[in-house]
């Protein structure tokens, strides 16, 4: 897509953490996709029980100043109208303004509870796969897939451990307007040579969205967002690398010592002892009184 992830800003708010609520009106759909879609990522974000009477893109400003309040910087806004039936808009800011706003109808949902159970945990980091070449044809769908990347906290990776892949969500983008997005889980079997054979397994949330309606943010602004502070730049360290494990291994420069110059501890078993009668003197030997009495006492008897 040519956008870099916007998940490292610097306005202080918490660029993971997002918050799903429900607008003045909802339809049992609406509740349904926000509910499924807080369990894959409750663990960075909160659901909001009560209906808000907001209006994201006719007046962001009661949006941002709730976003504001939880600390947060991405959103799912569920709504229902005549109009706009079973509508989803998924939205991030920065610095206390709107950046971009998707707006899309649910036009087909299966439920985490119509699949059969899963070993997958709810709010695993998945792996993400987009299909589909309207990613790099348009960049409005460029920023969408840029989007989902910071709503499911995932990075661009150039490898990966099969060991550690048992999630992965996929996003296909159909011309012009549709968006399909499925769940699986990964099971790896044996093939009977090196690389495993992978079966994907569907486990929900699966998604027809169909695009209505975009926000982004101008180009000013965008920069701005993109820009990372000085504080969360990572500066290359000298002489210190790390291995495939990420344990840190350092190079550390010494000069050349003579071990022979070193000053040595001498220890108490080395010290050679002179035997008794050797140097020709007479060990002396204090008695005390008490002691020559008991002596003499012990001849008499």
């Amino acid at each position: 897509a040519g956008l870099g992830s916007l998940s490292t800003r610097s306005s202080g708010i918490n660029a993971e953490y997002g918050v799903i609520m429900k607008g003045g009106n909802t339809s049992g759909v609406v509740n349904d996709v926000l509910s499924d879609l807080f369990k894959i990522r409750r663990h960075n974000g909160v659901m909001l029980n009560q209906n808000n009477a907001i209006l994201p893109f006719e007046d962001s400003a009661p949006l941002c100043e709730l976003l504001k309040k939880k600390d947060a910087s991405l959103f799912v806004f569920g709504s229902h109208n005549k109009k706009r039936p079973n509508n989803l808009v998924f939205g991030r800011t920065f610095d206390g303004q709107v950046l971009d706003m998707i707006e899309f109808g649910v036009t087909s949902f299966k439920k985490l509870s119509q699949f059969k159970s899963t070993k997958v945990p709810l709010g695993a980091k998945p792996c993400l796969i987009f299909n589909g070449d309207v990613f790099e044809k348009f960049s409005d769908w460029g920023i969408i897939q840029n989007y989902f990347c910071d709503f499911f906290c995932t990075t661009k990776t150039s490898s990966i451990n099969l060991q550690g892949l048992e999630y992965v969500i996929s996003l296909t983008a159909v011309e012009p307007d549709t968006l399909l997005l499925r769940s699986y889980e990964v099971n790896m079997k044996k093939s009977g040579v090196d690389s495993p054979y992978v079966e994907l397994v569907e486990i929900g949330v699966s998604l027809d969205l169909k695009l209505r309606r975009t926000h982004f943010a101008p180009p000013d602004l965008r920069k701005q967002a993109l820009k990372v502070p000085k504080a969360a730049k990572i500066g290359k360290t000298k002489n210190i690398t790390h291995d495939m494990a990420g344990s840190k291994l350092a190079t550390v420069h010494m000069t050349k010592q003579n071990i022979a110059e070193m000053p040595q501890s001498k220890m108490k078993g080395s010290k050679k002892r002179k035997e008794d009668g050797n140097d020709g003197k007479v060990k002396k030997v204090k008695v005390s009184e008490s002691n020559l009495d008991a002596e003499n006492s012990m001849d008499t008897s």
